[in-house]
């Protein structure tokens, strides 16, 4: 293999040497067209000569790379990228323009008196404002409303430099609107309830996931719902009727933790999990990495060993020679409780009582992990589970072992109609 010099193979001579021993174990030999470097034990000083300066120039590199951006910050000019709305340049110096910078200070007053964001958006597409050419979409103005850059301060790690971008908000006024936007977070402001299907619900008819819905009674009384997104945002003509939150819930609670308990359905669980435990135990995926990373860390340390045998010797190497055996010491450690974890199997008896004590304990959590999609009809709901057993190809609608679930019937309240319907429960693994 040839290089046109060895700082195109790399810049890091640990990494070279890995990467080149790689090579050689498998009859490869790395050669540099520019630097003539012999096959002799002189071409070996000369070789890691050239990987040690070859490193050093990229790390003075970066070095001066970071001093030069981090003067240029100190001096407040503009180190490229997008230019946030609102400013301009004058030369390498950022200054306001006032044009936008009104609009800025327009939405940032509005959202301070609790205007919506689809509602500052009306009022901007009403008065034909525009950036950079088209209208402003919600992401735009919660990004203006977040930025920090806009009360006269940048940040970059833990420096904060306050003479770059000129001051448009007021600080009072962008730390009030900063709280409501931290506030009215993703189902912060709509939504005051735990939701315990959220993200797990679509729509039968159109497909659109279900969210949750609130609404406020006349007596002040706030409900929740679960609602079709096609039907909310009207992206299509869907009809699906709105759930109460409460009811839906408890409907696939109680369903699912009944066919849980059924005493065929815990048999086979435990039977499955039996099964499990024993598969674990004869393939042990974690000590087979372990063992691999042993064996890798071993040739390493031989291979430092041999280097040093050979005169290179510096606090790197012996640095990274400590790094290598206090790993070696490790993964023994590691490999030895991987070791033991095979000779302890856990009883069916043990596996039966912890069953029952979740399903006792933590039902909420138990579905949120079992469930992996609900289709929500008017009439009925699709319940898919995550299997915790590999179906075998044949079972296409079926559990591998959830057998004894069949059609249920049950009633579900819907806000939309006053009447009690009925529904059916179909559930399988997906």
């Amino acid at each position: 293999m040839t290089v046109y010099k060895l700082d195109r193979f790399s810049r890091n001579k640990y990494e070279t040497a890995i990467h080149k021993k790689a090579l050689r174990d498998n009859g490869v030999k790395v050669l540099s067209a520019m630097e003539n470097i012999p096959d002799t034990p002189e071409g070996i000083i000369l070789e890691s000569l050239l990987d040690g300066m070859n490193q050093y120039y990229s790390a003075e590199l970066a070095q001066k790379v970071s001093r030069g951006m981090r003067e240029t910050r100190n001096k407040g000019y503009f180190q490229g990228g997008q230019l946030l709305y609102g400013y301009q340049l004058d030369g390498r110096k950022i200054i306001v323009n006032e044009c936008e910078a009104e609009i800025v200070r327009y939405m940032y007053s509005e959202y301070a008196k609790g205007v919506y964001v689809k509602d500052i958006l009306k009022d901007l597409a009403a008065k034909g404002i525009t950036y950079k050419g088209r209208p402003f979409v919600r992401n735009s103005v919660y990004n203006i409303l977040r930025n920090e850059k806009y009360s006269g301060v940048y940040k970059h790690g833990e420096e904060v430099i306050a003479n770059m971008y000129p001051q448009i908000v007021p600080t009072e006024l962008y730390e009030k609107v900063r709280a409501i936007v931290n506030k009215n977070k993703f189902g912060k402001r709509s939504v005051k309830a735990d939701f315990l299907l959220r993200h797990k619900i679509k729509c039968g008819y159109c497909g659109q996931s279900i969210n949750a819905e609130s609404v406020t009674t006349k007596n002040g009384t706030r409900v929740y719902y679960y609602k079709c997104n096609g039907r909310k945002k009207r992206l299509n003509d869907c009809q699906k009727s709105m759930v109460r939150k409460e009811v839906l819930e408890e409907l696939v609670l109680n369903t699912v933790m009944e066919e849980l308990n059924a005493p065929e359905t815990k048999n086979n669980i435990v039977s499955g999990l039996l099964q499990l435990q024993d598969s674990r135990i004869k393939t042990n995926p974690a000590l087979s990495l372990l063992l691999k990373e042993q064996r890798q860390t071993e040739t390493a340390l031989n291979n430092l060993v041999a280097a040093i045998e050979r005169g290179i010797l510096s606090n790197t190497t012996n640095k990274r020679l400590h790094e290598l055996e206090s790993r070696q010491e490790e993964l023994e450690r590691l490999i030895l409780i991987e070791k033991s974890k095979t000779a302890v199997k856990v009883s069916e008896q043990d596996i039966r009582e912890f069953y029952e004590q979740v399903l006792r304990e933590e039902p909420k959590k138990l579905i949120n992990c079992l469930i992996k999609e609900i289709v929500l009809f008017d009439d009925r709901m699709e319940i898919c589970f995550n299997s915790p057993i590999k179906k075998s190809p044949d079972e296409s609608r079926g559990f591998s072992f959830y057998n004894s679930f069949a059609d249920m019937h049950v009633y579900l309240y819907s806000n939309t109609a006053p009447q009690v319907k009925k529904m059916r429960i179909e559930m399988y693994v997906g």
